[in-house]
């Protein structure tokens, strides 16, 4: 009896009845994978042959180049490509032909210093330095008025504020701070305390990129206007007045410090309100040594004073008149400001009148006299001696211009 294979016929084909003999498939398999095949190598040609041989493949019209993975082994399809493309620099005229917009434009801002114009199709691009904002919405007017353009892309850096910027992050002290702007040119203008700070301000300034050197320098500086008003003053004898600037406080401070020394604390005192009354100090740091007035001028200062208000005596007496105590008081004042150094001779002298002798020896008793009210109104007596000189001096052609007490530094 015959097996169900055979009588089914489901056995092995013979290989007679197979396309390619020795494959284990009968012919309709076979003609299956042989499709299969030659399917795999036309896409597998499409895909490869552009990356092999580049775009002159005949499937590259047909077949778009897909994009390749990225490095970490991604799928490439999950990858988005940006497309790349060039800004026109060109627009279409009304005939369709290419206008490029560039030469017109920077033609229309030619005139201001320092900005560039060119077009990117129909915008208008600026690029560059204006001094003020203002400057940067005329250039931009001018650049919209071109024909044709339909938008401007203002890139212009304003250096105005530049300016100011880098003058305030210098640390310079400067306060009312203003910039004029001529193009890319500046005009630093404010207040400073000292030249050092001017100076840093000013190559702050020069340093901000898009500004044409050199910076003009209005600036006010406090120094030398603090110097000016204590030399007039006259008595303030060595040392410095510096000023400097106080950062901590808003608005800045300008602090003057005055050394040196002083003959009085009214002078001192003086000084000091000298250097308040320049305008923009804030305050004043005072340090002056009262020391006293110089020997020579405490000399000085006593026969001003006797020469304008010459000392009076009853007649062939040594009696000082009330009339001159005043005189004898304000002495007094003198002297007790006066260096515990100082040695001074009290002179008495008159005039020709009389006999010599009588002459000398009044003389002698009239500045004993002048000595010996001094002495009680407070007066050191080592820093005095007296002399008499008698009508040995003449002072004047007149009588009385020869009656005196005078004083000398001995």
């Amino acid at each position: 009896m015959a097996s169900d294979e055979d009588s089914r016929g489901v056995g092995p084909a013979d290989d007679d009845e197979k396309l390619i003999p020795g494959w284990g498939l009968a012919a309709d398999a076979q003609i299956i994978v042989l499709g299969l095949l030659v399917l795999g190598l036309i896409l597998g040609s499409l895909y490869l042959w552009p990356r092999l041989f580049g775009s002159d493949s005949p499937a590259a019209d047909i077949v778009p180049e897909l994009p390749a993975g990225d490095d970490d082994g991604d799928d490439p399809i999950d990858d988005e490509v940006a497309p790349t493309t060039s800004a026109p620099t060109t627009t279409v005229d009304d005939n369709g032909a290419e206008v490029d917009l560039t030469p017109e434009i920077a033609g229309a801002v030619s005139g201001f210093a320092g900005v560039r114009g060119a077009a990117n199709g129909t915008v208008a691009v600026l690029e560059g330095f204006v001094g003020t904002i203002a400057e940067s919405q005329q250039a931009e007017e001018a650049a919209a008025a071109v024909d044709g353009v339909t938008d401007v892309d203002n890139r212009l850096v304003v250096l105005e504020q530049q300016v100011l910027d880098a003058v305030n992050q210098a640390d310079a002290g400067l306060s009312e701070a203003a910039v004029q702007m001529n193009g890319t040119s500046a005009t630093l203008r404010g207040l400073v305390s000292n030249e050092l700070d001017a100076a840093s301000a000013i190559s702050a300034a020069e340093a901000v990129e898009g500004i044409s050197p050199p910076v003009i320098d209005e600036l006010r500086i406090l120094q030398p206007e603090v110097d000016a008003a204590i030399a007039e003053l006259g008595f303030v004898e060595g040392g410095q007045s510096p000023v400097e600037t106080d950062s901590s406080t808003d608005p800045v401070g300008r602090v003057v410090t005055l050394t040196g020394s002083v003959s009085s604390d009214e002078e001192s005192s003086q000084a000091e309100a000298a250097a308040r009354a320049v305008d923009g100090v804030t305050d004043v740091v005072n340090r002056l040594e009262v020391t006293g007035p110089s020997d020579e001028e405490v000399t000085a200062d006593l026969n001003d004073l006797f020469e304008l208000s010459p000392i009076q005596f009853r007649s062939g007496s040594d009696v000082i008149l009330d009339e001159s105590l005043p005189t004898l008081d304000n002495a007094i004042g003198i002297l007790t400001e006066a260096s515990a150094d100082i040695r001074l001779e009290v002179q008495g002298y008159t005039d020709t009148s009389g006999g010599t002798e009588a002459n000398q020896r009044l003389s002698e008793r009239r500045a004993a006299a002048v000595r010996q009210y001094l002495v009680e109104g407070g007066v050191n007596g080592a820093i005095l001696t007296s002399k008499g000189f008698g009508e040995t001096t003449q002072f004047g052609p007149e009588l009385a211009d020869n009656r005196r007490v005078r004083f000398a530094l001995l």
